[in-house]
């Protein structure tokens, strides 16, 4: 179960969390958030968005660290796409993707590839 919410708040998104809902989703979210969101919460993991839940762990990174390469598969992640996908795109193989998924979530101090591309989005990544 996940909470879908046209109420964005902290306290919100830690209740559902905390009574078991797989996830908090903000209906503020693009198309294609919602989309890598149920996809992550499909797959077991547990999604909020990062801003929410931690004030602690703000959102940042310096993408200048990125290599090119590694920008081309962080814009993959912020449409949504499955490393399959985005290996399709970039015309690489699956494993290659989710080396540079990896190596880009290092760089960026991300959690998991949904924070990677919310300090993308942030950085003005599109």
């Amino acid at each position: 179960m996940a909470l879908i919410s046209g109420t964005t708040s902290r306290d919100l998104a830690e209740a559902a969390l905390k009574s078991g809902a797989a996830g908090f989703v903000p209906k503020t979210l693009g198309s294609r958030a919602i989309a890598a969101a149920i996809r992550h919460m499909a797959a077991g993991e547990v999604f909020a968005p990062i801003g929410l839940l931690s004030e602690d762990a703000p959102v940042t990174g310096d993408l200048s660290a990125l290599t090119r390469r590694e920008i081309d598969v962080l814009r993959g992640l912020c449409r949504g796409f499955s490393n399959k996908e985005i290996a399709r795109d970039l015309d690489l193989q699956e494993v290659t993707v989710k080396l540079h998924v990896k190596t880009l979530s290092r760089k960026l101090d991300a959690r998991n590839r949904t924070h990677a591309a919310m300090i993308a989005r942030s950085a003005g990544l599109s």
